[in-house]
């Protein structure tokens, strides 16, 4: 008898046990999201200065490239990412789902082509060794600019460098040019670089974006939305007190206040109005992008196959 009544009082705490242990369960953590340097990320690192991102719900991974931000998502290193649209069809070539949760910019002439004084032109490069880097969007840039002038990948000596080796490269002649961007676009530039290719002669082909892993869309549901919300204040921030953020931004970037002024001007960074309009699911403007980008990218070979693009953009994006 004692028995079955401590049988029943225990049957009988089961539900409160149940209750107790959700409630010490651990908390979700936070998403790791990886970038490199660039200015069209850097309202990410402004939002974390200003707490609007908080490291319980999104951890900043600072990264030397945008090949080492890849292969830190390829091997699970970390959830989330800022990369260009071709990279993350590049990542989708491959087997893996990254989702579109925020467009950060569009480069409208901040990705270039630099070259060495006497190089006047994309069609100068035929015989000659340019820098870049060859698994990001160096290799798509490189590909349109040659493209566009007739050319191929085999009229150039590409030389494969990730950008934290771009500068030294260029000025120590190891390359005769390279495709790159701020803050090491302004750099050479003062160092007598000549610019012969510029983003804008692709408008709209360029396009940055923060993606996070499909699999973490329904338990990181809080944290994509304060990482969302988060950036947006951030942009905010920045139109509404400019020289106070870009010299904020320009510790990071390791750019003066108004260099870092000088690079916004070639980027659109979308707001909240702008950006759901992009990621709209009717009229499908950045998945319809992302297919185009796809085809372009398998014709000239930088992508074995043509990915499944479904499911690409996040579907749940927050009102202002």
């Amino acid at each position: 008898m004692n028995t079955l009544s401590s049988w029943l009082r225990f049957c009988g705490l089961l539900p409160l046990l149940v209750v107790l242990a959700g409630c010490l369960s651990a908390p979700t953590p936070p998403l790791k999201l990886g970038t490199n340097l660039w200015p069209g990320y850097e309202p990410l690192y402004l939002a974390r200065e200003r707490n609007l991102l908080t490291a319980d719900k999104v951890v900043l991974v600072e990264l030397l490239s945008a090949s080492e931000v890849m292969r830190a998502f390829r091997n699970g290193a970390i959830d989330a990412a800022a990369l260009t649209l071709d990279e993350v069809v590049s990542l989708r070539a491959v087997g893996l789902k990254p989702v579109i949760v925020q467009v950060a910019d569009i480069s409208n002439g901040a990705d270039v082509i630099l070259a060495r004084s006497g190089i006047e032109s994309v069609a100068d490069l035929r015989g000659r060794r340019v820098g870049v880097e060859a698994t990001a969007l160096g290799a798509y840039m490189l590909s349109r600019a040659l493209s566009l002038h007739q050319m191929s990948h085999e009229d150039v000596e590409v030389v494969r460098m990730e950008v934290n080796e771009h500068r030294e490269a260029f000025l120590s002649g190891d390359v005769e040019a390279i495709v790159t961007f701020d803050p090491v676009r302004q750099q050479l530039l003062e160092a007598g670089a000549v610019q012969i290719f510029d983003s804008s002669q692709i408008p709209g082909e360029i396009v940055d974006v923060l993606v996070v892993r499909e699999s973490l869309l329904q338990s990181h549901h809080d944290q994509i939305q304060h990482l969302i919300r988060g950036w947006q204040q951030s942009l905010d921030l920045i139109r509404s007190q400019p020289k106070f953020s870009a010299q904020l931004m320009a510790r990071r970037l390791r750019l003066t206040p108004n260099e870092v002024l000088q690079s916004q001007q070639d980027l659109e960074l979308p707001g909240w109005q702008r950006s759901r309009a992009l990621m709209e699911p009717t009229a499908r403007p950045l998945q319809q992008q992302a297919e185009k980008l796809a085809d372009t990218m398998y014709h000239h070979q930088l992508i074995d196959v043509v990915p499944d693009l479904e499911g690409l953009i996040y579907s749940r994006y927050p009102d202002a």
